[in-house]
């Protein structure tokens, strides 16, 4: 049986990928008294727990902009995943604005029983959470441009920039 994993709460919890688009591997990872645990999960997943994240974020109030974006969501390496996730479930308790993301191993059917995860977070970890992961499965985890804040295509440089009118790397 793999390990199964409590972070209750945990220190801090992100949801990313590693690698150039159309080539990444997402991830969840979390971290409690210095321990990283990550799990390895679909694209769709990661969009499905940014999604279901802002609607239950909505029943209190609160609305995820792009502007909730820090910069202390990337991913912590080198990430060692302890297993893939299958099932994941995410809920509330709204009077306590506490967050439940709880996450089941895929397993072969019939092989072994699955471990599972269960990362319980507060208000300001959800609200991080849940900007990191649509930013991550929507601008393929791209960096801002420094002088304009806008995507950066690691290839064509930034995408926007009024230093470059949109058409690639930086002239001065």
């Amino acid at each position: 049986m793999s390990r199964s994993v409590v972070h209750d709460p945990t220190d801090w919890i992100t949801a990313s990928s590693i690698g150039p688009p159309g080539d990444r591997t997402f991830y969840v990872q979390s971290r409690r008294d210095g321990e990283y645990v990550a799990l390895v999960a679909e694209k769709a997943q990661v969009r499905a727990l940014a999604e279901l994240g802002q609607e239950l974020l909505e029943r209190v109030d609160i609305t995820v902009t792009p502007d909730d974006v820090t910069g202390d969501q990337e991913l912590h390496g080198p990430v060692q995943p302890l297993w893939r996730a299958g099932q994941m479930s995410l809920g509330m308790d709204p009077e306590d604005e506490m967050f439940v993301l709880e996450i089941v191993e895929l397993v072969v059917e019939g092989d072994e029983e699955p471990a599972t995860a269960r990362f319980v977070m507060d208000l300001e970890r959800m609200i991080g959470l849940v900007a990191f992961a649509a930013f991550a499965v929507e601008h393929g985890g791209r960096e801002r441009c420094q002088v304009c804040e806008g995507l950066r295509d690691p290839l064509a440089g930034c995408m926007g920039c009024p230093l470059t009118n949109g058409s690639g790397p930086k002239r001065i």
